[in-house]
């Protein structure tokens, strides 16, 4: 490097340790050495004017720097654009982009600029040879993600860049910054609202040589913690205190608090490196504008300067996200009955059809008849299956007209023998309408009248035989069905179910029992979901009665006995807007949800209802849980 360009070096070194408030020498000198970034002044207007006591806040994209735990805090598609003059003409600006998902964590990019120019560049003679231009760049790309234990962790990979364009100099280097938060899921006045945040800064560190010097950023350390309290129902107030340690600086705290007002505004003050500094913030549907105001030099080398910041929340938000995805879930479900329905009735067909043929081979011409009726009732358009019936039903007349007119032959009373043909013919016909129909009693009726007329003949016996199968399979199955339904807890459609069995089989003293104790539980139902709606309106006199009436025709239910004290303590309750703590704890419980660990998600969601007792967003959270969970026991 020429004497004119390590002239202009040292002295814009100088400029940019005099905006760090770092020692110049550790930039002029020459080797290796580590040195202070000016990128790590930091972005964000909003935590600029908390005093830069952000390690553990950083919800937006600028966690890329911050903390990059804090990215899963973010609930929804975030873009953040910052910008400040600092000192000499230095600009300074960022744009960060995070991407939240539901269950893979969430994804963070960001680019920070540090630029001045027209430098005047003059030689060693004081003679001016022209202006220059200085830009130091860093480049983000940050992953988080929720672990157990109510931690989270994340990490930073950044590119730093250097470029100085009046000696064509470039370099650049890669660095590594690792973060973690912890939010305890209490609801104690201690832990309530708590965050603790960690950043290693460089843990990998970036390595840059921009000529004969070579620049090593040191590694940092900042702890930080955030106490949230309500103020009333319409704010909270955050305070924030941060520890940061670099191997090049003695220790320094940053403080700072916020008071947000029905997450519409806010206002700031934070102390920074002996200074002060302030600020404001304003939301309006998905932007928030923040303001600060404040001096970034360590010994008040420079005026304060004003710094902006703008954040754009899009798309939905991860609770938004969760609705939708369990309603894809919900038609993926309702696709899948559907098609193991399409499939039953596949194996149904053909299960029917290959029965009916080895009847037909046996000569068994009423049950083949019965098999492929059951399959044309299911697939009209089945021409084996319609053909196959129509034969068999030929073969079933020509068999039953052969032996009538047999009977009549040998009769002596020919016309008393043709009367009896006509009726045995017209209730053999009827039979088998009814047959066709399913209506098996009325179908056992009619045959048993034509046998009469035509005793021990083997199409009607037959007919008969195949009746009564049929009977039969119709009341294991329904009773089967109904089962079922009473296990899903669908009472009234078993209870109907059964009770249609009970009219085929009415002498049946089991199914007896289960329709009587069938006919209890709906009445229990009907009780419950009568006063679960006075409930959610918050009728909870009219609910308590309805509650007690349940609870003596099932004293033992400890479900209904919870409701009962809850009706009793809820006269007068208000459904209120969670609080914001109780709403990153309802999230906390949506993102276990959806990692299928539904006792967690219970724990969670149970811990806001002990203070939300009435909100029904929360109450219809618990029972999508219970609900699951008790699916997955039973699968």
């Amino acid at each position: 490097m020429n004497a004119i360009a390590k002239l202009i070096m040292i002295r814009l070194i100088a400029l940019l340790a005099l905006i760090m408030g770092a020692n110049t020498a550790l930039y002029a000198q020459t080797g290796e050495a580590g040195t202070q970034s000016v990128l790590n002044l930091g972005y964000s207007a909003r935590a600029l004017g908390i005093g830069r006591a952000y390690v553990a806040i950083a919800d937006d994209p600028t966690a890329v720097f911050w903390n990059p735990s804090g990215l899963e805090l973010i609930p929804r598609i975030s873009l953040t654009l910052f910008h400040t003059s600092l000192y000499e003409g230095t600009t300074f600006d960022f744009i960060g982009f995070a991407y939240p998902t539901l269950q893979f964590g969430t994804v963070g990019i960001g680019y920070a600029r540090v630029a001045v120019g027209d430098i005047p560049v003059v030689d060693e003679f004081n003679i001016r040879q022209g202006v220059a231009h200085y830009e130091m760049s860093e480049l983000y790309l940050a992953y988080a993600k929720k672990l157990p234990l109510n931690l989270t962790t994340g990490l930073t990979f950044k590119i730093d860049r250097q470029e100085f364009d009046f000696t064509n100099l470039v370099t650049s280097g890669i660095g590594l910054d690792l973060g973690i938060m912890y939010r305890p899921q209490s609801e104690s006045g201690l832990f309530r609202g708590l965050s603790i945040g960690l950043q290693f800064q460089n843990l990998i560190k970036p390595q840059l040589k921009l000529g004969a010097e070579r620049e090593v950023l040191p590694n940092q350390l900042r702890i930080g913690v955030l106490k949230s309290v309500l103020i009333g129902e319409a704010g909270n107030m955050n305070v924030a205190l941060d520890y940061w340690k670099s191997e090049l600086e003695s220790g320094r705290f940053h403080a700072g608090t916020e008071y947000n007002f029905r997450e519409i505004g806010a206002i700031r003050l934070g102390y920074d490196q002996n200074s002060v500094a302030f600020g404001a913030g304003l939301a309006y549907k998905f932007m928030q504008i923040d303001y600060s105001y404040g001096n970034l030099s360590e010994d008040n080398e420079f005026s304060a300067t004003h710094r902006f910041s703008v954040t754009f929340n899009l798309g939905k938000s991860r609770e938004e996200l969760f609705f939708v995805s369990e309603e894809k879930r919900r038609q993926r479900e309702r696709e899948l009955v559907e098609q193991t329905r399409e499939d039953e009735r596949e194996r149904f067909i053909n299960e029917r059809l290959q029965k009916g043929k080895e009847y037909l081979d046996e000569e068994r011409y009423l049950d083949a008849y019965a098999e492929f009726q059951q399959v044309v009732s299911v697939d009209p358009f089945n021409k084996e299956a319609t053909a196959l019936f129509d034969s068999t039903n030929s073969l079933i007349q020509s068999s039953l007209d052969q032996r009538l007119q047999q009977s009549i032959s040998e009769a002596i009373d020919k016309e008393l023998a043709q009367e009896n043909k006509r009726f045995v013919q017209l209730h053999f016909d009827r039979g088998q309408v009814f047959l066709q129909k399913n209506q098996f009693t009325d179908a056992l009726i009619e045959f048993n009248l034509a046998l009469e007329r035509s005793p021990e003949d083997p199409i009607i016996t037959q007919a008969i035989n195949t009746a009564q199968r049929r009977l039969n399979e119709q009341v294991r199955n329904l009773v089967l069905r109904g089962r079922q339904e009473f296990q899903q807890g669908n009472y009234s459609d078993a209870l109907r179910i059964l009770s249609e069995a009970m009219v085929l089989s009415p002498d049946d003293p089991q199914l007896q029992n289960e329709v009587n104790t069938l006919a209890n539980r709906i009445k229990v139902q009907q009780y419950v979901q009568e006063a679960l709606q006075y409930y959610e309106i918050g009728d909870y006199q009219e609910a308590l009665s309805l509650f007690e009436e349940a609870l003596s025709l099932d004293p033992s239910n400890q479900t209904i006995q919870q409701y009962i004290e809850k009706s009793k303590r809820g006269a007068g309750a208000e459904d209120i807007k969670l609080d914001p703590d109780a709403e990153r704890l309802y999230i906390v419980g949506t993102e276990y949800f959806l990692a299928g660990d539904y006792e967690e998600a219970l724990k969670v969601w149970r811990g806001i209802s002990e203070r939300y007792p009435f909100t029904k967003k929360i109450q219809d959270a618990i029972k999508n849980a219970e609900d699951r969970l008790r699916r997955t026991r039973e699968n």
